[in-house]
């Protein structure tokens, strides 16, 4: 009956069954790690639930010790979320890279998880070792899956180019969960537009059937600084992702054609203040409605705002 405490949240997924629930996770601004269930059947929506992630079958500690505490919580950074097919959920952490330094190790690697619907942690997946070399700062960014337990196809959105990949594009890894067998595509970025410069890359991934995905692009700029906070469509029909290749040549994987589906500035806008920065949660319930949110960082640096929007979906 307390309220649950919130903040910092990243993904957002909706439940594949009922279209009032929502489940989002906070990033790792706030420790320890769980899940949040959202309720969207009213106004505002609200945080009913929690689920802490467990470690109880040491698979994290086996990959990085330090992110496990000694009650076997995880101290993640958590940037996606989807609902699996057997009612659990995929999870993303971001690691953290060499940010352009050849000369500094990796010093965390990015991890794809799947727990069960009571937060215990049952697999643990990582990249390749010559994947994970080439591993900048940003890492993976949002997750979503296609398929049925135990067959799944699990994409993974990387948020911004990492090291041999082509100017203006970033990867979309697929897992394949029953060979256990990571592929690629590529995703073309669009050009900044910002008058204030910065960035432009990938916040959430939302499958909308098998063959078809829905990106969640933006830049790094706020206020009126802000120009892309956008949706794209990509279509996977027709392409066979490719495998990884060797350290300081450029991969060969499958070029995506994308197609805007909306612009969510003007909706942002309605809100009446700022055009917040950081809109990293995208999801479409099974009744027709998209919703997104901004990670408002924990309030570092940030008006503390958090936003969530429902839109009638486009796709």
């Amino acid at each position: 009956g307390t309220p649950i405490p919130w903040s910092a949240l990243s993904g957002l997924a909706a439940d594949r069954t009922y279209p009032e629930l929502l489940y989002t996770v906070p990033d790792s601004f706030y420790q320890k790690s769980r899940i949040y269930t959202m309720d969207v059947s009213g106004h505002p929506a609200r945080i009913f639930n929690e689920t802490v992630l467990m470690d109880s079958n040491g698979l994290v500690a086996a990959v990085e010790a330090d992110l496990v505490n000694s009650d076997n919580t995880v101290n993640l950074d958590l940037e996606g979320i989807a609902q699996a097919a057997d009612g659990g959920f995929w999870l993303v952490s971001e690691g953290a890279g060499t940010v352009g330094d050849a000369d500094r190790p990796v010093t965390s690697v990015n991890l794809l998880l799947h727990a069960t619907t009571d937060g215990t942690i049952d697999q643990v997946v990582t990249l390749l070792s010559d994947t994970n070399q080439r591993q900048l700062r940003f890492g993976f960014e949002g997750v979503t899956a296609t398929g049925n337990a135990g067959s799944e196809f699990v994409y993974v959105a990387f948020q911004r180019s990492w090291a041999d990949d082509p100017a203006g594009q970033v990867r979309i890894g697929r897992y394949n969960v029953a060979t256990s067998n990571w592929t690629f595509y590529y995703y073309p970025l669009d050009a900044v537009e910002s008058p204030n410069g910065g960035w432009v890359g990938l916040s959430d991934i939302t499958a909308i059937s098998d063959t078809q995905l829905a990106i969640l692009e933006r830049d790094n700029q706020g206020l009126s600084d802000a120009r892309i906070k956008r949706i794209y469509t990509v279509s996977l029909a027709g392409l066979t992702p490719g495998g990884e290749n060797t350290v300081g040549t450029t991969p060969s994987f499958p070029l995506l054609e994308k197609t805007l589906a909306v612009d969510l500035v003007p909706y942002i806008e309605t809100a009446g203040g700022f055009v917040l920065e950081k809109f990293e949660g995208m999801a479409v319930s099974v009744d027709g409605y998209l919703y997104f949110n901004n990670d408002n960082d924990g309030i570092d640096d940030s008006n503390g705002e958090n936003q969530l929007f429902k839109i009638v979906s486009p796709f």
